[in-house]
């Protein structure tokens, strides 16, 4: 058998793979169905990382999806529970507007009446903290104004105006500032008058009415001596405001 030569006799190139190589063209030893073999590995290894890629980039996918998804229900789960409180809210709405309601009529009584202490309270604190010795005479709890920050005191100096107490009460309104215009507050002023038979127990029952919490600014109006049922006795007049 004869070898293949180039024109001139001498063999060029060398068996590459099964082939030999020439300067235009290549020539293949090998049958026909090895190099189709070969190439159909070739492609199905190309394919393969094709398709290995494809599956990496469809799992990077599904787990961005996933993590937006979980976003998404947690936001849904926030919505939800913001419109339950939402809803809890709007049904508080007439309860809250009911007592704003009772709040601003509260408030009136304040402004109007200087304050909100329930009279049986006050009774009933009275009656604890007096003395034995001692016996009421008359008690009498009206609202009066005073200048805000100023204390209206009976026997003090001050510059307020003010319109008649029965007795020996005065009482107090509040002054106007430059501009005209009133900066009175109302407060409710007790004054209570009664008989004791010693100043040690009038002295005594002040205390306590200066120590309850019901009442302060406690003042002293005035004691005198005199005669109940063919005994002497000492009289004695005390004011003082409710707590707010």
């Amino acid at each position: 058998m004869m070898s293949a030569t180039n024109p001139t006799g001498s063999s060029h190139g060398a068996a590459d793979k099964g082939g030999i190589a020439s300067p235009g063209r290549q020539v293949e030893f090998l049958p026909k169905h090895v190099r189709q073999q070969r190439f159909r590995r070739r492609r199905l290894i190309r394919q393969g990382y094709l398709l290995a890629v494809c599956v990496a980039v469809m799992g990077l996918l599904t787990y961005v999806r996933g993590e937006r998804v979980a976003q998404a229900r947690g936001n849904l789960a926030t919505l939800e529970k913001n419109r339950s409180n939402l809803r809890r809210q709007a049904a508080m709405i007439k309860s809250l507007e009911s007592q704003m309601s009772d709040l601003l009529v509260k408030k009136q009584i304040d402004e109007e009446l200087g304050g909100r202490t329930n009279c049986t309270v006050v009774l009933a604190e009275l009656c604890r903290i007096t003395p034995p010795n001692i016996v009421m005479v008359s008690l009498d709890l009206q609202t009066v104004e005073l200048a805000a920050g100023v204390s209206g005191y009976p026997g003090r100096s001050s510059s307020l105006a003010g319109r008649s107490y029965r007795g020996s009460r005065p009482v107090v309104v509040g002054r106007t500032d430059a501009k005209g215009a009133s900066s009175a507050v109302r407060r409710a002023r007790m004054v209570i008058t009664g008989l004791a038979m010693h100043d040690v127990d009038v002295a005594n029952f002040i205390g306590q009415l200066s120590a309850s919490r019901f009442f302060k600014d406690v003042n002293m109006g005035y004691t005198k001596t005199v005669v109940f049922r063919g005994r002497s006795a000492r009289e004695f007049q005390a004011s003082c405001y409710l707590t707010r």
